[in-house]
């Protein structure tokens, strides 16, 4: 089996790809730019160092980080949960059948098991 690579069209795929890699980068790099800019207006005006609580530079720097990694896991967390929720409560949250409540008797009878190892159901 013999494979022909056309270098003319795998490099024109491959700088194709570079130049989408860097706009995206560009893009993520602006938007994270913008979003640290917000995050600081909103907490510009208050005082880090004599504050209620004083913190100092790499403390409000690292509460800062916290902050935004919460809101981001929380923000996917929402996300799957709206795309995978109605899978797992249909797996998991779904009402038992009187026949695979039988079952689950019967099968626990054939155990023998001591009273107190028994389920309730």
């Amino acid at each position: 089996m013999t494979f022909h690579i056309n270098v003319d069209s795998l490099n024109t795929t491959l700088q194709t790809l570079a130049e989408r890699v860097e706009l995206f980068a560009g893009v993520a790099l602006q938007a994270a730019v913008d979003l640290r800019s917000k995050f600081e207006s909103l907490t510009g005006d208050f005082d880090w160092q004599n504050g209620p609580i004083a913190f100092t530079d790499l403390q409000a720097t690292l509460l800062k980080v916290l902050l935004v990694l919460l809101l981001g896991t929380c923000v996917l967390i929402g996300y799957s949960w709206s795309v995978y929720g109605q899978v797992i409560t249909e797996k998991f949250v779904r009402p038992s059948t009187l026949k695979e409540i039988e079952e689950l008797k019967l099968s626990v009878a054939k155990l023998k098991l001591p009273k107190e190892h028994s389920p309730r159901i």
